[in-house]
């Protein structure tokens, strides 16, 4: 999940539902209305109260760009810029090692038929590098996919057992079926813990610390497979839009094992602590952004089946592809 400046973007992933990836046009750009009116026209105030920013996104095809990574995020940053500044956007640029690569280990974890998800939750284990040693200390979020946003803002996701909770809420924004630009809501709880206190990663040992979990009809004994993705993350600066602080951007490399050639890279950006009902504007220039440049000028650099994730890495793992509506 990526974190602006502002720092409520995707502290957490959770909850998860769609709101308006439709079918129509072939693409974006033959939108008759934008994607923040029909959320605002579906879920009019206060309903929205509680969803404080976005987040935008694309996943770029590793054959699109260079073979080294470092090269690779060098490539992606400066196609950005040289787009938005052709179609008249401000993007600024850390001054110091903006390249600079962060490692993670990003798990996710479900039962081999998906049970989970199926029954609107996924879990994920975020395990941070330093020196290239990993902290014994994980965080912990917890997501659940519906297509109903109220039901997706009501779930609770409660902790318990921990000091620090993060429980908060976004829209994401990404092309889905057919190009279309689109988006879904998500809720979500992230807290720390030792890696150690989660035993045997049974739903159990997840359930204890958000006991929602163990009222999903399956047994606290039901083991849970874990698909483990390498992640190497830059935030080289930000993108500027109206009405807030510069967005932060981030771009992340995936890949199966530590060193491996990425499989998948992406790039986003976004906001947050603000009224989503009062920010018109900034939602407006964050859309074009996404359809003059994203879809406009690095269009090359996303896969042939970009358009089944809606910009989400994790559907992509885990073969969740964006339901066609």
């Amino acid at each position: 999940m990526f974190m602006s400046k502002l720092g409520k973007l995707a502290a957490v992933w959770a909850t998860v539902a769609m709101t308006a990836f439709s079918a129509g046009s072939a693409v974006a750009t033959e939108q008759l209305k934008a994607v923040y009116q029909k959320t605002i026209e579906a879920y009019p105030a206060p309903k929205l109260d509680d969803v404080s920013g976005r987040e935008y996104k694309f996943l770029i095809d590793v054959t699109k760009t260079k073979p080294n990574m470092d090269e690779a995020f060098k490539d992606i940053w400066t196609q950005v810029k040289t787009a938005a500044a052709k179609r008249g956007f401000a993007v600024t640029e850390k001054e110091s090692n903006p390249l600079k690569i962060e490692m993670s280990t990003k798990e996710y974890f479900d039962t081999k038929d998906q049970a989970l998800w199926s029954k609107g939750y996924i879990i994920r284990i975020t395990t941070r590098f330093k020196d290239g040693k990993p902290n014994p200390d994980v965080s912990v979020a917890v997501k659940s996919v519906n297509e109903d946003v109220l039901r997706t803002l009501a779930t609770p996701l409660a902790v318990v057992g921990v000091k620090k909770v993060k429980t908060e809420a976004e829209e994401n924004i990404g092309f889905g079926p057919g190009g279309v630009l689109g988006g879904y809501i998500e809720k979500g709880s992230s807290f720390s813990v030792p890696l150690d206190s989660l035993g045997k990663f049974t739903l159990g040992d997840f359930g204890k610390y958000v006991p929602e979990l163990l009222q999903l009809g399956l047994p606290a004994g039901t083991a849970l497979l874990g698909t483990k993705a390498f992640s190497y993350r830059v935030k080289p600066g930000a993108i500027v839009l109206p009405g807030t602080e510069p967005c932060g951007v981030s771009m992340e490399a995936w890949s199966a094992s530590e060193g491996s050639a990425p499989y998948l890279y992406d790039f986003s950006f976004g906001y947050g602590d603000l009224d989503f009902y009062a920010v018109a504007a900034t939602h407006a220039a964050g859309e074009q952004f996404m359809i003059k440049v994203v879809q406009g000028d690095l269009r090359g650099l996303g896969g042939a089946d970009g358009e089944k994730w809606g910009g989400s890495k994790v559907r992509k793992l885990m073969n969740r592809p964006i339901p066609a509506k």
